[in-house]
Formats: C-alpha cells, structure tokens, sequence
C-alpha cells in the first residue's frame, strides 16, 4: 500500500508539472513550432536567443520590468510585515474595548473583492498624486487582513505572563513588541514575507489599471506585452513567463521550512 501511494503521489506530481515543462520547452522554440503537430518535447536547434531577445531588447527590456517588480515586492514585503505585525500584536496582546468586534470587522472586509474597490483606488490615488507610479502598486500591500490573521494567531500562543514580566521591568508596548515578540517570530515573518512577495510579483490587475507608463511595466504586464504587442510570438512570451517563475523558485526553495513550520504554527487559535 505505502508504494502504491508513493507511485500514485509521483505520477500526480508529474502530472501537475507538465504545464511547467511544457513551458520551459516551449520557450525554446520558434513561435510556430510551439503549437506544431505531432508535438516534440526537444527541438533539433534550441533558440536560447529568445531569452537573449526579451532581456536585451531596445522597446522593451526586461529587466526593467525585473527590476520594477522587484522594488514593488521588497517595498511591500517591508511594510506588510511591520504595520501587519503591529497590528496583530495589538489585537492579540493589548486589550481594549471591542477588540473583537473590531477584529471581526476587519476579517469580513477580506470577502470584498479587488475589483469593488479599484475605481475607489483610481480616484483616491489621482487626488493624491500617486497614480502611475509604483508607490500606487506599494501602499495597498501594506495593510493586509490575512497577514495580520496570521501574525495575531501567533501572537496568541504566546503565554500572558511573558507579557507581564515585560511589564513589570518596566517594557513599553513597542519595546515589547520590537525587542522581546519580534526575535521570536523569524517563522511566520517568513511566511508572511513569502506570501507577500509572491502576491505582489505576480500581481496583473493592479499594475494594468494604475501604470500607463510603460516604462513603469512589471514581469506581467511584460509578459502580456510579448503575447498582444509583437504578432503573438508565444515563444517570446513563454520566454518571459519562464524568467519570471525564476525568483519565486529561489525565495520558496531558501524559506521552505520556515515557511511550512510558521503556517504550522499559526494555528487557529481564538
């Protein structure tokens, strides 16, 4: 039974893995050799020039769009993690009245979807002179319901009178929080960074409404460029798809085992 599920979990994986090959195979090829008939994995020639074309190209380089998403992601990641840690550490460590409550109102705000509120951003950021620019990207990652879900569970488990002893030697609030709470959260801060950075990289909705310089473009953005701006060269686009996987496979890979031991952790507490 035990290798019967090992057979079965390897041939699912393999399964769920097909579209990634075929992605990396395809970004090898000539635009029509990627949907030719009958199909081949390995091509006689592999065009390694498309890789060579997307990231030194005159029009529309990609390391621009590299680097943009990357300011974006680093930026937001920063600020998620600090004011979601506060946040969380509020609602979990200091008691004030309705914190429930309030706490219960910031969860059902998650059940709002993006696109309710993207006309409300549009206006809010013209008047506030942030549109088009990537800090109009940034400063909605700041605050994030899930992250401060995540923080404020982990802050739960912890026990009351480490708290209290804080307090009697006279900690603050924010001396608690920065020097005694924060060391000990390097787990979920991992995940929530992961998770942030993975979000915001691959993002499309907001960079489509809120970026119309094109020299302010990221990784998505640059992908559709390549399917809808050059003769739908596929070979290009996958090209680019499979440069922007890159980032998110070298962050996940370094974190995994904090990033599984912090969700693990987080729990459910109440």
């Amino acid at each position: 039974m035990k290798v019967f599920r090992t057979i079965l979990f390897i041939a699912l994986s393999i399964l769920f893995l097909l579209p990634l090959f075929w992605m990396l195979s395809s970004s090898l090829k000539t635009s029509p050799q990627v949907f030719q008939s009958p199909f081949r994995w390995v091509t006689d020639r592999l065009h390694w020039e498309n890789y060579k074309e997307i990231w030194t190209s005159v029009d529309f380089p990609f390391y621009k769009l590299y680097f943009n998403s990357i300011f974006i992601s680093v930026f937001s990641l920063v600020g998620q993690v600090v004011i979601s840690s506060m946040a969380a550490y509020s609602f979990a460590m200091i008691k004030f009245k309705g914190r429930n409550i309030l706490f219960i109102i910031f969860l059902i705000t998650m059940m709002i979807p993006t696109q309710a509120v993207i006309i409300p951003r549009y206006v809010l950021f013209r008047e506030i002179g942030i549109y088009n620019t990537l800090w109009s990207i940034i400063l909605p990652h700041f605050f994030s319901i899930s992250s401060i879900f995540l923080f404020r569970q982990f802050f739960m488990s912890f026990p009351k009178e480490l708290q209290e002893a804080a307090t009697i030697d006279g900690a603050s609030h924010l001396t608690f929080w920065a020097k005694i709470l924060t060391p000990l959260t390097k787990n979920v801060m991992i995940s929530v960074s992961v998770l942030c950075f993975i979000g915001t990289w691959n993002e499309y909705l907001n960079p489509l409404i809120f970026l119309a310089n094109q020299k302010l473009y990221t990784v998505t953005l640059g992908i559709r460029y390549y399917l809808t701006n050059t003769a739908k060269d596929y070979n290009l686009m996958l090209a680019a798809a499979s440069s922007a996987i890159v980032p998110i496979m070298i962050l996940y890979a370094s974190a995994q085992n904090y990033f599984e031991e912090g969700i693990a952790k987080t729990g459910i507490k109440g």
